[in-house]
């Protein structure tokens, strides 16, 4: 193994104990990173997406009483429009004006959440303007690898419970990962790439039952929400410092 598998690897395991807490983590945090490290965009997605297909797969067909619904906008807006966005760069990170947006945008969701008022009217906002949220969503995960921005305001304004708000990040995780992996190999001709970061898969998977999957179990839902209001500040601030 070279020392760059070891520092990816690393890199993966870490990032999978978060996203089997908050249901995101993989991408959100991963991308940035590898980025920094020196490798380009595609095979920064190349190596995480399978990654995080894995954990999500595993969160969803492992819920249980916790599946709620899921508006059927994921599949008529938000994945064409994650299409749309990764034909557009063709695997070429866009400019870092939109990473300014996506960090802003999430530090000022960390505030809300500490006003209490808030949730029902975020609550309202996005059952108003669904449809327009979920392509903005999808173009924005396509062009950026970052969508889980919106998608951590959505969830959370939808649902109260921890079990629900990962149900539905996961869920939209999977298909999110699904659509990226069949562009990933056919779009941008990676499929050699893709299957050779399978081990980062595996690595994500036995994470997130050895050890991220009984952290959340032991979570209490308020400190679950405490500890989501942190990681969505952490993420606005880390993307605005990487941009």
């Amino acid at each position: 193994m070279t020392a760059d598998f070891l520092t990816v690897m690393a890199i993966v395991a870490v990032l999978s104990v978060v996203q089997s807490i908050f249901g995101m983590g993989v991408l959100i945090f991963g991308t940035p990173t590898l980025l920094l490290l020196g490798y380009d965009f595609v095979s920064a997605i190349s190596i995480l997406v399978p990654a995080s297909f894995a954990i999500s797969l595993l969160q969803v067909t492992t819920a249980g009483k916790e599946r709620v619904a899921i508006s059927r906008h994921l599949y008529l807006l938000c994945l064409p429009g994650i299409g749309i966005g990764l034909w557009v760069i063709k695997g070429d990170a866009l400019g870092s004006w939109i990473n300014y947006l996506i960090g802003a945008v999430l530090l000022v969701s960390a505030a809300l959440r500490l006003w209490g008022r808030s949730h029902a009217w975020l609550a309202d906002a996005m059952n108003k303007h669904s449809p327009a949220y979920h392509l903005v969503m999808g173009l924005t995960h396509g062009l950026t690898n970052l969508g889980g921005a919106l998608l951590a305001i959505l969830a959370t304004s939808q649902h109260s419970e921890k079990g629900a708000i990962r149900y539905t990040v996961a869920h939209y995780y999977l298909a999110f990962g699904a659509i990226q992996i069949i562009l990933i190999a056919a779009l941008l001709g990676e499929a050699e790439a893709l299957l050779d970061n399978l081990p980062m898969a595996g690595i994500a998977a036995a994470v997130y039952l050895l050890i991220g999957n009984r952290l959340f179990l032991r979570t209490a839902n308020p400190l679950y929400h405490n500890g989501l209001t942190l990681f969505i500040s952490a993420y606005g601030i880390a993307v605005l410092l990487t941009s």
